[in-house]
């Protein structure tokens, strides 16, 4: 039974409802009654009927809690599986880092990355049709126990598909568990059957799983809505946690002598990616995409990994390297390495990437709106800017599910450009504005 499954939290309500219903009706039965019958009963069966009286109350008290806090995790989606609730789900070496430093530049050419003779890297565990107006599109629970190809499901072509993947990085050792891939109809139709789709990495707040991204953001049902309105191309979308190290918060960062979470996702993840599905292979068919710390991650991906990906949005992200007790020492305690991962920093101190970002943020309840503008300052050529900024908002899914599908419009209608940098202005413009 899924942590975040609808049968686990309905398990819960009715053993508490029933364990409730069964102390107001045994709870009389254990008075110890009048004083001298009290004292009658002995003071072993006494203390046994107060003990007695004592565990209905926790109990109750205990499944109460436990179904909210069941509740509360499916809603916010700080769990996605049992085994990231525990801890045990990385496998992560550590004895060198990899690249600590990435260069602005990769050395793998930007028309593709090499991917044949590789190992297979990723592993499917459910399948489900995507969203449509006649089939909603849950995200699919593992019921497999892990094959290694994709298998079409009856209607594809008509909903697109969404897969339970695991991706495991063939150069840093870091695994993503319960990640979903979102494939659109057109990925299936006989017309588009030699066409390679454009990618976009999408990442989680911290904390949070990979399925926050399907039920809470809307991401699949949004672009399926955006493209069959002829609003939006399609894409396909990569949807993991942001902290592969789960539950420490890496910041997306190549953690000196620890986990090389940034090479993860811009080297590890296309590269398997590319490999087990019909996606291409060129920077210019790659974005990020990601909330809260997701959108940090998601800029900074793009600007640390030019080669890799030509575009992001950061919706209600922040710019600066952050460090607090979730994050732990991630910069080897160095105030240089810790400038790198700082955006402000990079734009005022190194060469400018050639990529295009689009911010999102709301003048009123949101804490990363001078953040935002702050960062859009700094922006110069060839590395372009766009903004989306609302009046009222805050920081949570409700404002962000709005905010989605105009980002999604900027996005996917830049994706395969071959300068996806756009106009020489470096101009903040709302998105749909001409690049």
């Amino acid at each position: 039974m899924g942590l975040t499954s609808g049968s686990l939290l309905l398990l819960l309500v009715v053993a508490a409802i029933g364990w409730i219903i069964a102390t107001v009706l045994v709870w009389p039965r254990l008075a110890p009654g009048p004083g001298s019958r009290a004292r009658s009963l002995g003071a072993g069966r006494l203390a046994a009927r107060t003990a007695g009286r004592g565990g209905l109350l926790v109990g109750s008290q205990v499944l109460v809690l436990a179904a909210f806090l069941v509740w509360l995790n499916g809603y916010f989606a700080f769990y996605g599986s049992w085994s990231q609730l525990l801890g045990n789900t990385v496998t992560v070496k550590t004895a060198k880092p990899a690249d600590p430093y990435p260069k602005l530049v990769r050395t793998i050419p930007a028309s593709g990355r090499p991917t044949r003779g590789l190992p297979d890297a990723v592993r499917f565990y459910g399948f489900g049709l995507g969203p449509g107006r006649e089939h909603p599109g849950p995200p699919p629970h593992a019921y497999l126990p892990g094959v290694r190809r994709l298998e079409r499901l009856p209607g594809a072509a008509r909903y697109g598909m969404l897969a339970r993947v695991q991706i495991k990085g063939l150069r840093t050792g870091l695994v993503a568990n319960s990640g979903y891939v979102y494939l659109p109809p057109q990925y299936f139709r006989r017309a588009y059957a030699r066409d390679k789709f454009p990618a976009v990495l999408a990442l989680t707040g911290y904390p949070g799983g990979a399925k926050s991204i399907i039920d809470r953001l809307g991401l699949a049902s949004t672009s399926a809505r955006l493209v069959s309105g002829h609003r939006a191309r399609p894409v396909v979308y990569i949807m993991l946690n942001v902290s592969p190290v789960f539950p420490r918060d890496t910041e997306c960062t190549n953690i000196p002598a620890g986990p090389q979470v940034a090479t993860f996702f811009a080297v590890d993840v296309p590269q398997a990616i590319e490999r087990a599905f019909r996606v291409s292979a060129s920077r210019s068919d790659w974005g990020t995409l990601g909330y809260s710390t997701g959108g940090y991650c998601a800029t900074k991906l793009a600007m640390m990994y030019p080669g890799t990906f030509s575009t992001a949005v950061s919706i209600a992200g922040y710019y600066v390297a952050l460090k607090d007790d979730t994050t732990g020492n991630l910069y080897g305690s160095s105030q240089a390495y810790r400038n790198e991962n700082d955006l402000d920093w990079r734009l005022r101190h190194l060469p400018v990437p050639p990529v295009s970002v689009l911010v999102t943020s709301s003048k009123v309840g949101e804490s990363t709106y001078q953040g935002t503008l702050r960062f859009l300052r700094l922006i110069r050529p060839p590395m372009h800017a766009y903004s989306y900024i609302i009046p009222v908002g805050g920081h949570n899914f409700g404002v962000w599910s709005q905010e989605l599908p105009p980002t999604l419009e900027w996005l996917t209608t830049r994706l395969g450009r071959p300068d996806s940098a756009g106009s020489p202005s470096t101009t903040p413009r709302q998105p749909g504005a001409a690049a």
